[in-house]
């Protein structure tokens, strides 16, 4: 089993304690720690959007061109995830915000982009893009649905929050 130390923290003030020392009083209290994970994701100026409008590519048959509320305004981004409905609250990556390659497991930073003759925004992100893992969402492949895990989810907020 999993244990975030946000998690406990929400039921005891945790913060002047590292995470070795309560790992060693589990144990010692009977509830054996194999192992304590880092897990701080190192992407940087992701926001929580809401996708607003879908609409087909005019030169592409599997991608879309989405219309997102950041909570300050509308972004247009094109988008070849199948998963994404209107209404959904998912990870938005504007230009200059920091991502992980899928293919390379590097971080990169996103640069404006003109993608089959329409220019992109930024983008959606997945659980991959994000570093961190798919199955503590039981997400499906494709764009993360924040609103499907965390359902009060404000717009504009940093995801890392």
């Amino acid at each position: 089993m999993q244990v975030s130390l946000n998690w406990l923290n929400e039921f005891v003030d945790l913060s002047n304690v590292e995470a070795s020392q309560i790992a060693h009083e589990l144990t010692m209290s009977g509830l054996e720690v194999e192992s304590v994970e880092d897990v701080k994701p190192s992407f940087t100026n992701i926001k929580t959007v809401k996708i607003e409008k879908i609409d087909a590519h005019p030169n592409s048959d599997r991608l879309h061109l989405v219309t997102v509320n950041t909570g300050s305004g509308l972004k247009t981004v094109v988008c070849g995830a199948q998963n994404i409905q209107e209404g959904q609250v998912v990870p938005y990556a504007s230009v200059g915000s920091q991502v992980l390659d899928r293919k390379t497991g590097e971080m990169f930073t996103l640069t404006p982009a003109v993608i089959r003759g329409v220019e992109s925004q930024g983008m959606l992100c997945s659980a991959d893009e994000l570093g961190v893992s798919e199955r503590n969402y039981q997400e499906e492949d494709g764009i993360l649905v924040l609103n499907r895990i965390f359902p009060d989810v404000e717009l504009g907020k940093d995801v890392k929050d």
